[in-house]
C-alpha cells in the first residue's frame, strides 16, 4: 500500500509516495500561505496527478496531509490555522480528494504527524514515551505518552509547546496565535526579518546585503563571525531549549526528538540543548535523553502513511 504524502509548510509544500516506511520521488515546492489553501489546490491536484499518472505500479491508496494547525483527525478537517492557510477551515478536503482522485483523504498537525514518523520508523522507534519538537518557520511539537499518540479532547494536547509563553513581560512579539513572548514569537524563520531589520547591527551585518533572512543563513553567518548572526543564533537556541524544558516538565518523556531543517547544524544545536536540559530540568528519576530526528526533512511525510493503519 502506498500513500502520497502532503506536508504543508510555511513557505513549501513537500510531496512524496510513502510506503513501508520510505518516501520516495519528493519534490518540494516553493509556496506563499498567505494565498490560503484554496489558492493552492490546483498546484496540489496537478503534484497528485503527476504521481498517480508516473507511477501507477505504485497501488497508490490515499492521500494524506500535514498540517500547520489545529486539525480534527477524526473527521479530516482544519479546525484553526494560526495565520497560514487561513480559508482551510471552510475546505472539505476529504470530499476533494475523493471527487478528484477517487481516493479517501486523512489530515492531522505537521508537528503530530512528524512525531509519529520518528516514533515508528526514526529516532523514536522502540520508545513508548517520547516528545517531538520541530523547529522551523514555526515551532511545533508533539507527544507519545505509553504508546498513545496524544491529541485531547480538542485536538490541541500536545502540539502547542511553540506557543508556551516563556517571556511573560512581552508586549511586543506577538504572536501568530495572539499572544506575546511565545516560543514561536521569539525564535521562528518568520521573526527573523522583523527582528534584524531594526536591530542597531544590521547595517553592518552580511545579513543586510541579503533579500530573505532564514535559519539556515543565520547559523552559516554565524560560522563566518557576522555578529548579528550570532545574537540571533544564540537568542533562538535559548528560546527552543527552555521551551524543551517545559516540553519535559509537562509530559515527563524517556526521550526527546528534536527535527527540522536547522537540524542540520545539530554539532551547535544538540550540545547547547543537552546542557541547558541538564541544568534547568527537575527530574528526579534522570534526564531525558535527546536526539535528533533521523528524518529532520520528511518525517511528516512518513507519519502520513500511519493515519490510514
Amino acid at each position: 500500500m502506498s500513500i502520497i504524502g502532503i506536508d504543508l509548510g510555511g513557505t513549501r509544500i513537500k510531496i512524496g509516495i510513502v510506503e513501508n516506511g520510505e518516501v520516495s520521488e519528493l519534490t518540494m515546492t516553493e509556496i506563499t500561505f498567505n494565498n490560503g489553501l484554496t489558492a493552492h489546490l490546483p498546484l496540489l491536484k496537478g503534484l497528485i496527478c503527476e504521481l498517480v499518472n508516473k507511477f501507477p505500479t505504485h497501488n497508490i491508496t490515499g492521500v494524506g496531509i500535514a498540517f500547520p494547525g489545529l486539525v480534527d483527525s477524526l473527521r479530516n478537517l482544519v479546525i484553526d490555522t494560526s495565520e497560514k492557510y487561513d480559508d482551510a477551515p471552510a475546505l472539505d478536503l476529504a470530499k476533494w480528494s475523493e471527487a478528484e482522485f477517487g481516493l479517501p483523504l486523512r489530515i492531522e498537525n505537521d508537528a503530530r504527524l512528524a512525531c509519529m514518523g520518528e516514533w515508528k520508523y526514526g529516532a523514536g522507534k522502540g520508545n513508548s514515551d517520547m516528545v517531538m519538537c520541530t523547529l522551523g518557520t514555526g515551532v511545533g511539537s508533539a507527544a507519545i505518552i505509553d504508546n498513545k499518540v496524544l491529541r485531547g479532547k480538542h485536538f490541541q494536547a500536545g502540539i502547542l509547546g511553540g506557543h508556551s509563553i516563556i517571556d511573560f513581560e512581552n508586549v511586543s512579539n506577538r504572536c501568530s496565535c495572539g499572544n506575546y513572548g511565545c516560543v514561536e514569537a521569539l525564535a521562528s524563520t518568520w521573526m527573523i526579518q522583523a527582528f534584524v531589520d531594526k536591530h542597531p547591527l544590521f547595517h553592518d551585518s552580511q545579513l543586510s546585503k541579503l533579500t530573505k533572512v532564514d535559519l539556515a543563513v543565520v547559523f552559516e553567518l554565524s560560522a563566518a563571525g557576522d555578529a548579528l548572526s550570532i545574537l540571533v543564533r544564540d537568542r533562538c537556541m535559548q528560546a527552543w531549549a527552555i521551551g524543551i524544558v517545559n516540553l519535559i516538565h509537562a509530559y515527563d518523556p524517556d526521550l526527546v526528538v528534536v527535527g527540522g531543517g536547522v537540524m542540520h547544524s545539530k554539532n551547535i544545536i544538540l550540545p547547547y540543548f543537552k546542557e541547558v536540559i541538564a541544568e534547568r530540568t527537575w527530574c528526579p528519576s534522570g534526564t531525558p535523553e535527546i536526539r535528533v530526528a533521523d528524518y529532520p526533512d520528511t518525517a511528516a511525510l512518513l507519519g502520513t502513511s500511519l493515519l490510514f493503519k
